[in-house]
């Protein structure tokens, strides 16, 4: 008996040596993550654990970096700002666990997570924590077991893609906000923000809704168990909504003021905000339904400091100037300067080739291709037009392109600004979509229905040095992406 169990465990050792020795060598490699937006969990990490004055610490996803002007509440409250909040895709949860690092008597907690039906659950993302922490120095991450275990079976998957930026020496550099060297100290969002970049100052592709059905029993068990710690350690908590663009909300008042209600009831915590006070004007906003401009983090961090100095006792001697909503300038019109047929020459510019394919529909300021002409619905590849009747054709909208069953490649320029839910679909021998934005939060796909009805062989195409992945809608289809040397033929 003592023989076998013997030899069981050096069986077990034969086995997991070869994995121990390989993830000690793929931890010893630099960090390839280092310059993208999710790098700035270990800066967030590392000033919550050296911040031993009391504190208020902000805890939940990308509303927070985007939303709140730490420098000004720390200003008109006297206490240390720590804005933990990074990104939804991490999960609620994650960020909650990571906080309790460093929570004392005296400090002030906000839980603010997005109101969605993501934030609002357990949800955990494996493949995004392990970029995130690549290169964080301390991995003590209070996780639970299937946790654990979930890390452990994506570890491969997320390491052969960091030896392959390390081998293709082409480590994530990405292009716009979504940066590293995007943050202050904080853990805010520094970078300007002048207006809303919008297609009509809202994503349709991500309505929000506020009832019971985006939540569920075990987020709410576990938001209680997070406030017990916090109040066991001596410190305040507070549960709040973020911002959230007004045209997006698609729940009545009266059902609003029954959901904060109901979540009242059952979070055994105070509130900082009303629900009301969520709902923010389309025109402080940036680039998704929770992201403030620079002059919309000024706006709600004003709403923010009354609330809180309220609740603190503190008194306001001086009130915050807030800027005006910002107007969105109205969009020029792209100059076609010539006309380039050739799918292999095309590389994103002003092209109107196509322009007699489709019907198209204002909006706003801008049109959509909104449906294909029956005549020319057997292409099989299409670049679609940039400029209709004068003005800048900027989105798909949905079933736009479901008659052409037989088309394999589309090509969208530097225009589009929209891919909404189910453009694609019925379009079953598509291959490629080419997109030619380098700058990938300037394009915003539906965040989960932007393939349906496709194939699943079907690629997404994205210029080398394009920060797509990394992107805050986008990486949802980073299985989908190839990239193509944009000034070269395809």
């Amino acid at each position: 008996m003592k023989k076998s169990v013997i030899k069981i465990i050096a069986y077990i050792l034969i086995i997991l040596l070869p994995i121990a020795i390989y993830i000690i060598v793929v931890e010893s490699q630099p960090n390839q993550y280092e310059n993208t937006y999710l790098a700035e969990l270990s800066d967030k990490y590392n000033y919550l654990i050296e911040e031993d004055n009391p504190k208020i610490v902000f805890v939940g996803g990308s509303s927070l970096p985007f939303g709140i002007r730490s420098d000004l509440i720390e200003q008109y409250t006297g206490y240390k700002v720590v804005n933990f909040g990074l990104y939804a895709t991490l999960g609620t949860k994650f960020m909650m666990d990571l906080s309790k690092a460093n929570i004392n008597k005296g400090d002030v907690i906000i839980l603010s997570p997005e109101v969605n039906e993501q934030t609002y659950s357990l949800y955990f993302n494996p493949t995004a924590i392990l970029q995130a922490c690549d290169g964080f120095s301390n991995k003590n991450l209070r996780l639970s077991i299937k946790e654990n275990i979930s890390l452990f079976y994506n570890y491969f998957s997320y390491s052969f893609d960091k030896i392959k930026y390390i081998n293709n020496k082409n480590a994530p550099d990405p292009v716009g906000i979504y940066r590293h060297d995007s943050f202050n100290k904080y853990g805010d969002i520094f970078v300007e923000r002048a207006y809303n970049i919008m297609r009509n100052r809202v994503d349709t592709t991500n309505r929000i809704i506020m009832d019971e059905t985006i939540y569920d029993e075990s987020f709410i068990n576990y938001v209680n168990q997070y406030i017990r710690y916090v109040e066991k350690k001596g410190a305040r908590i507070f549960f709040n909504y973020s911002p959230c663009n007004h045209l997006a909300v698609r729940t009545s008042s009266s059902n609003r003021a029954a959901f904060d209600s109901k979540l009242k009831s059952i979070i055994n915590c105070d509130f900082l905000l009303g629900i009301e006070d969520a709902m923010v004007d389309c025109d402080y906003f940036y680039d998704t339904n929770y992201h403030l401009n620079t002059s919309g983090a000024i706006y709600y961090t004003n709403i923010i400091i009354n609330s809180l100095c309220a609740k603190l006792g503190i008194e306001i001697e001086n009130k915050i100037e807030v800027p005006a909503p910002p107007r969105v300038p109205e969009e020029g019109t792209v100059i076609v300067k010539e006309s380039n047929v050739e799918f292999n020459k095309y590389k994103g510019e002003p092209n109107v080739d196509y322009i007699d394919c489709f019907d198209y529909v204002l909006s706003g300021t801008t049109y959509q291709i909104v449906d294909v002409k029956d005549e020319y619905s057997d292409m099989e590849q299409v670049i679609l037009p940039s400029v209709y009747n004068g003005k800048n054709i900027t989105a798909i909208s949905e079933y736009a392109l479901n008659k052409m069953h037989k088309l394999k490649y589309v090509y969208i320029g530097n225009t589009y600004k929209t891919l909404s839910s189910d453009a694609f679909n019925g379009c079953e021998e598509l291959r490629g979509i080419y997109l030619y934005q380098m700058d990938g939060n300037q394009i915003i796909p539906d965040s989960v229905g932007l393939l349906n009805g496709v194939n699943s062989n079907v690629k997404i195409y994205i210029p080398e040095g394009a920060n797509y992945k990394m992107g805050y809608i986008w990486a949802n289809y980073s299985n989908f992406m190839r990239t193509f040397i944009l000034n070269n033929e395809i």
